[in-house]
């Protein structure tokens, strides 16, 4: 347990990300949809049963909580959303018969919102006062090929769900490995990742239309990710990369298969790598104090002279399936902030970019 502490770079300055999966991704579309799925949901399954798009509501519930209190540099807490700038256009592949795959942007998906300009307004605006940044999760939060392979072929799980317009509805019904369908860079054959570059450079030119910037910070969904794919993220701006610690890099040998990683280690394509120490999922009942919880794991990294790059799912903060549950996570999240600025006045809040940058300059 020490070991992971010791290796990476080191800082005395207490610094403090927040990251923040899978904005813009599908999951259920509204509550009739998840309660035909999730009748009696498991502890495990807290994601899926408070996952969905993003509200204007939603962003401006978080950004007032973010507001509430500021670092040594006068800076409100920050978050790095890791975006997934596209999802499925289910008309499109129905009306091809499956055969092809077709996807719609973001800015796509919010025209059939009523919110939808509030929403691209707000992003634009969080941007410009640095209240987020905004990092590439992978162009969808989808494994395209097998779930493309998996409708072709008639599967009757898969197909039920893109029915009612979703996709990651597969691993609840099952505990096969290849139904995992959210893990967009997971491969079983080293020939998909020709596609996956493909993907990645139509992900980030999605983000730099939409927001008029491209991204340099990417992490990939899930875990598996072949690093292969890192000499592609290079050359479309990408200069940072969150991975595990023990990384999954797929179809390699045992020797290379996992791999390790440590805060501020270059690849040999020059990519910063970033690893996270911190879980904050106030939605999650896998803790019954989180912010505790997580004062105690930013505490432990302090100790040790690392930054604390905290994991937090869009999950917590979202209302459409569950009003509580947004308003329940915010208390807690304004809470473990209050308690950090207070605890350590020092502290300075930074998106993964920021921090990377820091790394850079020594």
């Amino acid at each position: 347990m020490i070991v992971k502490h010791i290796v990476g770079k080191k800082t005395s300055r207490k610094i403090i990300v927040f990251e923040s999966d899978d904005w813009g991704s599908f999951r259920f579309k509204n509550k009739a949809i998840r309660d035909h799925y999730m009748p009696k949901p498991k502890l495990g399954q807290w994601m899926h049963y408070n996952d969905c798009f993003e509200s204007f509501e939603d962003l401006v519930s978080l950004e007032n909580v973010l507001n509430s209190v500021k670092d040594k540099n006068e800076n409100p807490a920050c978050f790095t959303f890791l975006m997934n700038p596209a999802n499925p256009d289910f008309e499109k592949i129905e009306a091809h018969n499956f055969k092809a795959y077709y996807y719609e942007t973001f800015s796509q998906s919010l025209q059939n919102r009523k919110d939808g300009l509030q929403i691209l307004n707000w992003y634009k605006v969080a941007i410009k006062n640095k209240l987020i940044e905004i990092g590439f999760h992978g162009r969808e939060h989808l494994n395209v090929h097998s779930w493309m392979n998996a409708l072709a072929n008639g599967n009757e799980i898969v197909k039920d769900g893109f029915k009612n317009r979703i996709w990651g509805q597969a691993k609840l019904h099952t505990k096969e490995k290849k139904m995992s369908f959210r893990s967009t860079f997971s491969i079983e054959n080293k020939s998909e990742l020709e596609y996956l570059k493909i993907s990645i450079k139509e992900g980030l030119d999605v983000m730099c239309k939409t927001f008029d910037r491209k991204p340099t910070y990417f992490l990939p969904p899930d875990g598996p990710y072949h690093l292969a794919l890192n000499k592609t993220l290079a050359e479309n701006g990408i200069k940072y990369i969150g991975l595990a610690k023990l990384h999954n890099n797929p179809l390699e040998p045992k020797w290379y298969q996992t791999k390790p990683f440590w805060l501020g280690k270059k690849t040999k394509e020059g990519l910063c790598v970033i690893t996270r120490n911190v879980m904050f999922e106030p939605s999650s009942p896998k803790h019954n104090d989180w912010v505790n919880f997580g004062l105690q794991q930013i505490e432990e990294a302090f100790k040790y002279r690392n930054p604390a790059v905290i994991s937090t799912h869009r999950a917590n903060y979202m209302s459409g399936l569950n009003f509580n549950n947004r308003e329940q996570a915010l208390v807690q999240l304004k809470e473990l902030l209050r308690q950090i600025t207070k605890k350590w006045p020092h502290v300075e809040f930074m998106t993964s970019s920021q921090l990377g940058e820091t790394i850079a300059a020594g």
